[in-house]
């Protein structure tokens, strides 16, 4: 398929001079000076003329890494992701305990808690956010990301990233005999929320309720960004869940 750049409008011009002086060079030799600059006033106005099409295929591009986006985000390839991740390692994700949880301390249906992360922040941070997300027994407290580590490329260096951020024991090394549990909390790529919530600062904590939102921003433990929103939006149920990760309940 052909691209057409800004170069070529260099390109032609130089081809019109190269033409002009080659036929400069048989004139002088016959004395047709006049003919010369002829052509050459025909090669100015030719190149005023000549104008560089528009990339067709911009619009093209941009749908096709909005669909690239899409495929990463679904629910079928999430799954292949982490069954790498698992078949990289050889273990099987964490199993998630069943707690008694008191019904105002559930989040609505409307409700949405967003962790905001990124390749930026530490892989122990990261880490330690996940277990706590996977702790709280919360489903509504989604932590995102801006972009992949790698990009769309780094698949095996994606995979790694994951597997190293969803250890259920931080302290685990795998081994070929004893392979490390992981977590099963979906870490999505969303640069979509980033721009809906305009967050430009990672760690960030995002709750929404369906008509109002609140946002804390720094790195502190998941269950103190909980609580300080909490109070901000009166949500008991972001208090209980503040309450659960310290052990109180």
């Amino acid at each position: 398929m052909l691209r057409v750049t800004r170069k070529t409008k260099v390109f032609t011009l130089v081809a019109s001079l190269f033409l002009a002086g080659s036929i400069v060079k048989a004139d002088e030799q016959q004395g047709e000076r006049g003919k010369v600059e002829k052509v050459l006033e025909q090669a100015g106005k030719l190149r005023e003329k000549m104008t560089v099409p528009e990339n067709s295929h911009a619009l093209e591009g941009q749908e096709a890494a909005r669909k690239t986006m899409d495929k990463f985000q679904s629910p079928g390839f999430q799954e292949k992701l982490h069954c790498e991740i698992e078949r990289i390692h050889g273990g099987k994700p964490k199993q998630k305990q069943v707690k008694t949880i008191n019904k105002d301390e559930v989040l609505a249906v409307q409700e949405s808690v967003y962790l905001f992360l990124s390749s930026s922040v530490p892989e122990s941070a990261v880490n330690r956010y996940l277990i706590d997300i996977d702790r709280a027994s919360e489903q509504r407290i989604m932590p995102v990301l801006l972009g992949l580590p790698q990009g769309l490329a780094g698949k095996r260096l994606n995979a790694d990233y994951f597997s190293r951020v969803m250890q259920a024991d931080p302290g685990c090394r795998d081994t070929p005999e004893s392979p490390c549990q992981r977590l099963a909390v979906p870490l999505k790529v969303t640069p979509e929320l980033f721009a809906r919530f305009n967050i430009n600062e990672v760690p960030a904590l995002v709750y929404d309720n369906g008509q109002d939102s609140w946002s804390v921003q720094g790195e502190a433990e998941l269950a103190y960004l909980l609580e300080k929103i909490g109070k901000a939006a009166n949500s008991p149920a972001l208090a209980g869940m503040s309450v659960r990760l310290r052990g109180n309940q």
